[in-house]
């Protein structure tokens, strides 16, 4: 399969998928319309949020193939380094005060919803990561 055809069918799966998160945005949003409850409706929208997320970078991906390459500079990224790094010892100690709550706390909405908090801040941390394996592959900052 050449390169072009790789692309086509990796934009072709990203917009199938993009389909599924425009499913998902519906059935979440119905499900808020048809209850009152503040559990199932947080939940809900915690899905919905993240589910527009996913549709946006995934737009993102696309945009990279069909209309325009993904630029960055070493200098654009050492403008900013500082503050990253600075952002990423925030989302460490988040992480371990969550963790710290998740282990104490005894009620089991609670404990779910602070365990989905570990897990989004976990998330960051590792976008983090896979930003400063990008510093590393650049000259010279690297």
């Amino acid at each position: 399969m050449s390169g072009n055809d790789r692309i086509k069918e990796t934009v072709e799966t990203l917009r199938t998928w993009q389909n599924l998160e425009r499913q998902a945005l519906e059935t979440t949003s119905s499900v808020m319309e048809k209850t009152d409850n503040p559990v199932i409706r947080q939940f809900m929208e915690i899905i919905r949020s993240d589910s527009l997320q996913h549709h946006r970078v995934q737009q993102f991906i696309i945009n990279s193939f069909t209309k325009e390459a993904i630029k960055l500079s070493p200098d654009e990224m050492a403008e900013v380094w500082g503050e990253i790094e600075a952002h990423d010892k925030v989302e460490k100690k988040t992480i371990e005060i969550a963790r710290r709550l998740k282990d104490e706390c005894k009620f089991p909405v609670q404990r779910a919803l602070l365990d989905y908090l570990i897990t989004d801040e976990e998330k960051h941390d590792k976008l983090l990561q896979h930003l400063e394996e990008v510093k590393k592959g650049m000259y010279p900052y690297g």
